[in-house]
């Protein structure tokens, strides 16, 4: 039988979350955006709750909530603010990585590095300059005995420069496409490894991003990550985890500004008529409502089919991807049409949301997760690097 309850075990947590959102993150949402950081005693707080390595068993030190407890998670956290949502949660994607594309002894013994309660993780995968036609990475692997030599240059690293543990993706010398591309786990601050000036963006500004230079970077042989199923069935299993985080914290979003819409309209009164109370704008909130609610569905079903290991898990994590993401952006953009001339003020957080839904989808890009639909559809999954970001002409926000 179908359900669409929630255990007591995540309705808990689900409540917990969305407390410490209400109570911590939004009343700080402008002021840390505009600070462009994220105080230290809020990292430490969603420590305390839990709130680091979310879909980990808790066996390798995670919470073990599964994906759908990660989901619900993320959701809350965004409802408070998206950009805290991301900024706050250390270990960030390279759990994903890390589970996917390790053994499972590896996976064991890396996940060591970000269980600690401060400990911040990140993935390195995009890079500027002109693309690669056949996928793969301008970043080089190049071996030296048992270890591994990189050098090159990651763009759009979040938590780059901060991050103790970090994915990096790369090519072994003098192999071309997906075939020979390989991650890579080191120190980011490690010698040879050197952070750019921090990304300047249209939204989520209180994240930190930054391009990441390797220079003779010497990792050992065992920190190389292959995928037990090879590099790109574990590469695309690691962007549907990140697809399904992203989409929930895009429902979280488009639920917040559905409600701040809601209210507003509710309390303001135009031409002796409660505004809420007009056809078109009443219309418009039953449509924002259940963009919100069906996007939420999707997320669970991704969620869910993921943490049973079934066999359309990657085609329900690209499908909720791009309902979340285009669902969001409309909800947030008749945010700011449903509070008119205060809806682009900084008096309210609608243009915030706006800005921030854009720059969440980039995260993981709707038109990666297109292709993977597609490839699902008809049956391509296997194909090499089908629905991979091409790392120097699709930016992903990693």
């Amino acid at each position: 039988m179908i359900s669409f309850e929630l255990t007591e075990e995540q309705s808990l947590v689900r409540e917990t979350v969305r407390k410490f959102a209400a109570d911590e993150l939004r009343p700080v949402a402008r002021t840390t955006e505009r600070g462009g950081a994220c105080p230290r005693e809020l990292r430490g707080r969603a420590a305390e709750l839990g709130l680091g390595l979310l879909d980990v068993p808790e066996a390798q030190g995670g919470a073990g909530l599964g994906l759908l407890g990660a989901a619900l998670v993320h959701e809350e956290l965004a409802f408070g603010d998206a950009g805290l949502a991301i900024a706050i949660l250390g270990p960030h994607a390279a759990p994903a990585a890390l589970v996917e594309l390790g053994t499972p002894e590896q996976a064991a013994r890396l996940l060591d590095r970000l269980a600690a309660p401060q400990a911040r993780g990140a993935i390195a995968w995009s890079e500027s300059g002109p693309g690669l036609p056949l996928g793969g990475f301008r970043t080089t692997a190049r071996r030296d005995g048992d270890d591994w030599i990189l050098d090159g240059e990651k763009a759009f690293v979040v938590n780059g420069g901060v991050a103790e543990c970090v994915v990096v993706f790369a090519q072994d010398a003098g192999t071309t496409g997906w075939s020979g591309a390989g991650a890579f786990v080191l120190d980011g601050r490690g010698e040879g490894a050197t952070a750019g000036a921090r990304c300047e963006w249209l939204g989520l500004e209180v994240v930190h991003a930054a391009p990441v230079r390797l220079a003779g970077v010497r990792v050992p042989g065992r920190d190389r990550l292959a995928g037990a199923g090879g590099f790109v069935v574990g590469a695309q299993r690691m962007f549907a985890r990140i697809a399904i985080a992203n989409a929930a914290r895009q429902v979280g979003l488009a639920r917040a500004a559905y409600e701040s819409a809601l209210a507003y309209t509710q309390d303001r009164v135009a031409f002796g008529k409660v505004v809420a109370h007009f056809q078109a704008v009443s219309f418009t909130l039953a449509e924002l409502a259940m963009e919100v609610d069906a996007a939420r569905w999707m997320v669970w079903r991704a969620a869910a089919s993921f943490d049973a290991g079934a066999e359309g898990a990657l085609l329900h994590a690209a499908q909720a991807a791009v309902q979340a993401n285009d669902a969001a952006w409309r909800v947030a953009d008749h945010g700011v049409q449903l509070l008119g001339g205060a809806g682009f003020v900084q008096d309210h957080l609608a243009e915030k949301r706006m800005r921030d839904t854009k720059t969440l989808a980039l995260l993981g890009p709707s038109d990666q997760d297109h292709l993977v639909a597609a490839s699902c559809a008809l049956g391509l999954t296997e194909d090499a690097g089908a629905g991979l970001p091409i790392s120097a002409l699709q930016p992903v926000v990693t």
